[in-house]
């Protein structure tokens, strides 16, 4: 059965909005079609390490996809905090490891690295994690960036090892992916790019010996009729045009160097790809990473995600509106999708 994610920040028009999120939170964890929810990471958002443990607390089912940052804690810390919790929330967590596209978003922290470096940093980041996971003998650590003495957890992941998720286009990236990613996580394409990115993934997996798992990442816009979703969309690209100058919307900077955002933007001097990628929003909000979508009738669309999943992918990352958030509206079309592909 296909995977279904979804993305909940806890920002409305760019600020704190704690019952709105108390909603969407609530809501996810009764659903029965979204399986996983992706928690992002910036240095100006509220930090998701303490969204997070309190999403864990007042749900019973949500499973949190936690974007996490190697720099921002020392790797056999963050491997203690993953692995209580995971203990306390009985399995439910992955980690979004995020090297980071914008070199200024990364200073705000205090992180001056080179994006260059800060793979090769990531890369002994998840050694250490791993291995503070499943080393059954206290170890020494001594490598470029880190080192530690006597390490060893007493509390270690529920799940054995915490599911480790990542994207990325450059080299840099797709290597690190291959190394230690149990699933990659694509920024929305049309269909033969994202074959490209497949096939190349997975022959870098191959040379660890590895099997990849991908998901997508796409907004729908969908209805009974296709004039009917097409109004949908020019609705919110409306809405979203109207807010330009202001800080309502999500949307990438001009800093964000990301070999993923470029392809994006350059998908857009076409509005239109395949049979219903879109790229009207991409250009609004500058290579957003969840502002490809899909727009059109229930059937158009459905037999468009069909060729994404022959393709390869194995999980869907949905949202919709003008928010890019979880909404009612594509439940019953989402379910569809999960038990038909």
């Amino acid at each position: 059965m296909t995977e279904i994610f979804t993305g909940a920040q806890p920002l409305v028009g760019g600020e704190i909005d704690p019952e709105a999120f108390h909603d969407r939170i609530d809501a996810l964890d009764k659903s029965d079609v979204v399986d996983r929810v992706l928690i992002g990471y910036s240095s100006v958002w509220p930090h998701n390490h303490a969204v997070v443990p309190y999403a864990l607390g007042r749900t019973s089912r949500f499973s949190p996809i936690l974007a996490h940052r190697p720099g921002v804690m020392p790797p056999t810390a963050a491997a203690r905090y993953f692995a209580s919790l995971d203990v306390v929330s009985r399995g439910r967590l992955a980690i979004n490891v995020v090297v980071g596209g914008s070199d200024k978003d990364l200073q705000r922290e205090g992180d001056s690295l080179p994006k260059a470096d800060r793979y090769r940093r990531a890369t002994e980041y998840l050694d250490v994690v791993r291995r503070s996971w499943t080393s059954a003998e206290p170890f020494d650590h001594e490598g470029e960036f880190y080192s530690a003495s006597g390490v060893s957890l007493q509390t270690r992941p529920y799940q054995g090892q915490v599911p480790i998720f990542m994207g990325g286009d450059s080299d840099d990236a797709v290597e690190f992916g291959a190394k230690h990613a149990d699933l990659y996580m694509l920024w929305g394409e049309p269909l033969a790019g994202t074959e490209e990115r497949i096939k190349r993934v997975n022959r870098a997996a191959e040379e660890h010996q590895r099997n990849m798992r991908y998901s997508i990442n796409l907004r729908l816009f969908v209805a009974e009729t296709d004039d009917q979703a097409w109004q949908l969309a020019r609705a919110a690209e409306h809405e979203i045009s109207e807010a330009q100058g202001t800080n309502r919307f999500l949307r990438s900077s001009k800093g964000d160097t990301s070999v993923g955002r470029q392809r994006a933007l350059a998908l857009t001097d076409e509005e239109l790809h395949d049979d219903c990628f879109w790229t009207g929003l991409t250009k609004l909000l500058g290579g957003f990473a969840n502002s490809q979508a899909l727009v059109g009738s229930y059937d158009r669309v459905y037999s468009t995600l069909k060729s994404y999943r022959e393709l390869g992918i194995d999980a869907f990352l949905f949202t919709t509106g003008v928010e890019a958030a979880w909404d009612p509206s594509i439940e019953e079309f989402v379910s569809e999708v999960k038990k038909g592909l």
